[in-house]
């Protein structure tokens, strides 16, 4: 079942398929919590169906061995961790699957999910194929951005970017979802991505978020009490925190240049007004971009203490 949002785009892809010109390697460009596993898999249950054209009919053989995650035709690929690459013999594989014969005597599909995880190895690897696949061959690989793929990868596909939805739309199937209001800041928190907002309030990450802004707020008023407290937070819930005191800082400043929209924290804006006019401009940028480089150094190296370098990061704050 696809998401509303996803239904535009999957219309567009019904008709090249209608018309047998379906692109033979598709790219997806989906924000993370977008569902676009769900749009894809859609697109390659379709492709392998041995009734319809169109749509996936759920009652052929192929259909339901798609259901139960048995397709000898349908191969996939991802990282074996979130924030890993993709092995480049992995990816050497998918060469080899595209070269097999079908076990249906149909179409064969490779998804290759998280594509920029690749590296230049594996995008190296797989160059060839892409660009002249066997017949029947169908290649659908997703990505956040073009930013993060090779070019030569980028080249070699059609490329489609599933849109975000309205902030508006998003909030409404969320509370749809969950029988509840949400705030404005769950959502730009995510970015907008609709899934990633529902699974931020489901977990309680709603709550967490504004104790912490409480408790960094009151951090940063004189005489600094409380460094601890926030550090056991950023600590008890990852470095996806570091972001929520970025996106912080960011509209403080903001505030402090004059902006009266587009906050992150829409919510929270006395706090905001609280904070920037306690502290200077020139310390919210310094602190905002170590911050940022913090956060990048901790994805990258997950085996630092988190505690010991956000301690350092909030002495940054007390002025002598």
């Amino acid at each position: 079942m696809l998401y509303p949002w996803q239904e535009s785009l999957w219309q567009n892809w019904q008709q090249l398929l209608e018309q047998k010109r379906l692109h033979h390697a598709i790219l997806l460009l989906a924000l993370k919590g977008s569902g676009c596993d769900v749009l894809a898999r859609q697109l390659a249950k379709t492709v392998l169906c041995q009734n319809n054209e169109t749509e996936p009919c759920d009652v052929c053989h192929s259909c339901k061995l798609f259901e139960a995650n048995s397709h000898p035709d349908f191969h996939t690929i991802k990282p074996e961790q979130e924030g890993k690459k993709i092995g480049v013999d992995a990816v050497r594989q998918c060469n080899r699957w595209a070269t097999e014969t079908s076990h249906l005597n149909g179409q064969r599909v490779i998804l290759i999910e998280h594509a920029d995880a690749m590296g230049e190895a594996g995008s190296n690897a797989i160059l060839k194929t892409l660009e002249e696949p066997p017949k029947g061959c169908q290649f659908i690989l997703t990505a956040q951005s073009l930013d993060s793929l090779l070019p030569t990868i980028v080249s070699r596909c059609n490329k489609w970017r599933l849109p975000i939805p309205a902030e508006a739309n998003v909030k409404q199937w969320v509370e749809h979802k969950l029988m509840q209001s949400i705030n404005v800041e769950s959502i730009r928190l995510n970015s907008g991505a609709p899934l990633s907002t529902l699974a931020f309030v489901e977990s309680g990450m709603n709550i967490r978020h504004a104790n912490l802004i409480k408790a960094f707020a009151e951090f940063l008023q004189p005489p600094n009490i409380g460094i601890y407290d926030v550090t056991a937070m950023c600590t008890a819930d990852g470095i996806a925190t570091l972001k929520w005191l970025s996106y912080f800082l960011v509209d403080c400043f903001k505030y402090q240049q004059g902006v009266s929209n587009s906050f992150v924290h829409k919510e929270s804006l006395v706090v905001v007004q609280q904070v920037a006019s306690k502290v200077s401009g020139a310390l919210l940028l310094e602190q905002s971009r170590k911050i940022n480089t913090l956060y990048r150094k901790l994805e990258q190296h997950t085996g630092l203490n988190i505690e010991l370098l956000v301690v350092e990061w909030l002495t940054g704050f007390i002025q002598d």
